[in-house]
């Protein structure tokens, strides 16, 4: 199930943005302040986070900075007419899409699954399948295959990759993979030696190759990547 932060101190606007998402099927998490924010961020896998700036510019533009600081997740912020500075500020500071109020729920969703799927999640209704080379993942039903053939991961393997394949084609630190997977905060080199030797005995059940991975990358002397479209880009490099 997809998942959305929503911070709002507005508790009318908080509501209607909620009940749109939840007949949508996702699963929404509501935090109205920034400890409240952070608390979601930490504890909870979001895969995207929709920001409203019913307070002052400056609280929206130092909460979108700190919010891409924690999460690599799309963000999207909401204002009103009349904020076109404020949400052109809080774009700069981390913010990738915008949405000016009131507009429909049609619009509201457009937003939210146009971010989805730059970061490789599908509507609900697409079950989260993604099926790239040999390698088929259900995302929703947890569910793992290579070749046709089902793979046993562990839970910590599995979050990994679901982490990494909501994030295809952006780098994820250390750091925040590991917050994420394990939901608490270390250093960069703790955190790179805990994933370690899940990312080897992952490569090794889901790469075609382990040695040279067509998927799971390193980014050097920073984490790690999921790339989604090298298999295909090979294939048709080395097609007649």
């Amino acid at each position: 199930m997809i998942r959305i932060l929503i911070v709002d101190s507005d508790n009318e606007s908080t509501h209607s943005m909620a009940q749109i998402l939840q007949e949508e099927g996702m699963e929404v998490s509501i935090a109205s302040n920034r400890e409240e924010t952070f608390l979601h961020l930490d504890q909870e896998p979001i895969d995207a986070v929709v920001l409203s700036l019913n307070t002052t510019a400056r609280w929206g533009e130092d909460l979108c900075r700190a919010t891409r600081e924690r999460t690599v997740a799309p963000l999207l912020v909401v204002g009103k007419r009349g904020q076109e500075l404020a949400l052109a500020r809080s774009l700069n500071a981390g913010g990738d899409a915008h949405l000016l109020m009131p507009s429909t729920s049609s619009m509201l969703l457009s937003q939210v699954y146009a971010l989805l799927r730059r970061v490789g999640l599908a509507r609900p209704g697409h079950a989260g399948q993604f099926d790239i080379g040999t390698l088929a993942i259900n995302v929703f039903q947890r569910q793992v295959r290579v070749n046709g053939a089902p793979v046993r991961l562990t839970p910590t393997e599995f979050e990994i990759l679901r982490c990494l394949l909501n994030n295809a084609g952006r780098a994820l630190s250390y750091r925040s993979l590991a917050r994420q997977v394990q939901g608490y905060e270390c250093s960069s080199a703790e955190a790179r030696e805990l994933l370690k030797v899940h990312i080897h005995n992952l490569r090794k059940k889901i790469e075609p190759i382990p040695e040279k991975p067509a998927h799971i990358l390193n980014v050097r002397g920073f984490g790690y990547l999921f790339e989604r479209r090298r298999f295909d880009r090979e294939n048709q490099s080395q097609a007649p």
